[in-house]
């Protein structure tokens, strides 16, 4: 299944005109990635009733309205899904990689087994660093080099696994830069719940600065209104696409810590996470 389908849709026209623009004349570039799609639902939020809420529909939402937001700012914009459908992390991140996005950015909604009090937003950067080397490249070596600029063809797997991890270490600062932008926005339309560092999967792929946005509780009305309701949620895309401008111009938080280094893990999901998806 390929990545994109032509409709005659406003997303169809995005997605083909993102790449057209030559070197001389080329506009910052930003891959949006509405998390999971098709069989994948991600977290779900059970209703009275048969009708449940279902993460991949609320990130979709909250993906297209960013999408419109950074392309009103002037920015080439496409998103790895414009419906619902099932997207394989491999081919998420190789359209990134393939465009050369100056960023990329990951949509979610968070989750929890415990009664959520108090709900908002919180953006995760790759915490690689101190992940166990092996582990680390070994999960390289399963799918994430698809669509990289490393050429692993060109040489030993070993050579170009090196040179992902140096392409990974090298994005980590302005990773964080994007990512402490966001969160200084969140403030105008949600709780900001600050940036932390995780292994997610879908960040591991990318040649370019990554985050993956936590964009509120499934399981906490306040949060899910803020996505279900045009306006809030209208307000919320425009504090991001704010943030990728304050990163593209340099005007990032000078102050900003990061707050939790552990790995990330969903408690509610119907299934286990498959490896190459997230």
């Amino acid at each position: 299944m390929g990545i994109i389908r032509k409709h005659t849709s406003f997303f169809s026209i995005l997605l083909l005109s993102a790449g057209a623009a030559s070197a001389a004349d080329r506009k910052f570039t930003v891959v949006i990635d509405p998390g999971h799609g098709g069989p994948d639902t991600g977290a779900i939020h059970k209703q009275v009733g048969d009708v449940n809420l279902t993460e991949k529909h609320f990130t979709l939402l909250l993906g297209k309205d960013l999408a419109r937001e950074l392309v009103i700012r002037g920015h080439k914009v496409a998103l790895t899904r414009t419906d619902d459908r099932e997207v394989l992390l491999s081919d998420r991140t190789a359209l990134a990689n393939k465009m050369r996005a100056d960023v990329f950015i990951s949509i979610h909604m968070n989750s929890s087994s415990d009664t959520v009090r108090s709900g908002g937003v919180e953006t995760f950067i790759l915490n690689h660093a101190t992940d166990d080397t092996s582990k680390r490249l070994a999960d390289l070596e399963n799918a994430v080099l698809k669509g990289s600029q490393v050429n692993v063809a060109s040489g030993s797997n070993h050579v170009s696994l090196i040179m992902k991890d140096l392409i990974l270490d090298s994005n980590l600062t302005p990773s964080k830069e994007l990512a402490c932008s966001v969160q200084a926005r969140i403030k105008h339309a949600a709780t900001d719940r600050g940036v932390k560092q995780a292994l997610f999967y879908v960040l591991l792929g990318t040649d370019m600065p990554s985050i993956l946005i936590e964009s509120g509780f499934m399981n906490l009305k306040e949060d899910r209104d803020r996505i279900l309701y045009r306006q809030s949620r209208m307000t919320l895309a425009a504090e991001i696409a704010a943030a990728v401008d304050d990163y593209r111009l340099k005007r990032t938080p000078k102050k900003c810590r990061i707050r939790s280094e552990k790995q990330f893990i969903r408690k509610e999901e119907p299934t286990p996470r498959p490896k190459d998806r997230i």
